[in-house]
């Protein structure tokens, strides 16, 4: 039996002398965040209105759920069955969708920096975005849920996570971690 408990009510401690609130002029810069496999932009909404309570603009992927079936072309690439898949191009349309977000949080960062908050696959797919794209306007990666570890061996383990992990992506991991 779940229990509805009320949300936590807090303040962000900014110093010593100053506590956040929403009317507060501190800029925070923008947020992007990017759903994990199977999930869609409106899976995020809490998470985009916390946010945005504290003052942190945000923009969320634009993905549905039938995007996610264009994974399926991966299927007939044997090197899928292989497990040696590589994210491009059958990734490429979500990585699409994370250069549109991450361009309209650019103009609300007014030339800042940007963080980013990937969900599962979105978190590794968010590493793949920023060494094939450049992290000069990122300062912040947070990722969510996301395996720490290759998944090998099994094909529904492959196909589940879509081989998260290439050999770039991997030393891109270790260079933020």
């Amino acid at each position: 039996m779940a229990l509805g408990l009320p949300p936590l009510n807090f303040k962000l401690q900014c110093s010593s002398t100053s506590t956040f609130s929403s009317s507060s002029s501190t800029n925070y810069r923008p947020a992007v965040i990017l759903p994990g496999l199977g999930n869609n932009t409106g899976d995020y909404k809490k998470l985009e209105f916390t946010l945005q309570e504290y003052g942190v603009s945000t923009v969320v992927a634009n993905v549905s759920r039938i995007d996610w079936l264009r994974n399926a072309a991966g299927l007939v690439d044997p090197n899928y069955w292989k497990g040696t898949l590589q994210p491009r191009p059958v990734l490429d349309w979500y990585l699409k969708r994370v250069d549109d977000a991450v361009q309209e949080a650019k103009e609300l960062a007014q030339g800042g920096k940007l963080s980013v908050i990937g969900h599962s696959a979105g978190g590794w797919l968010a590493r793949l975005y920023m060494e094939e794209f450049g992290l000069s306007h990122i300062s912040l990666l947070l990722t969510l849920g996301l395996l720490r570890k290759v998944c090998q061996g099994s094909l529904i383990k492959q196909g589940a996570y879509y081989i998260m992990f290439n050999n770039t992506a991997k030393k891109l991991f270790i260079l933020l971690s």
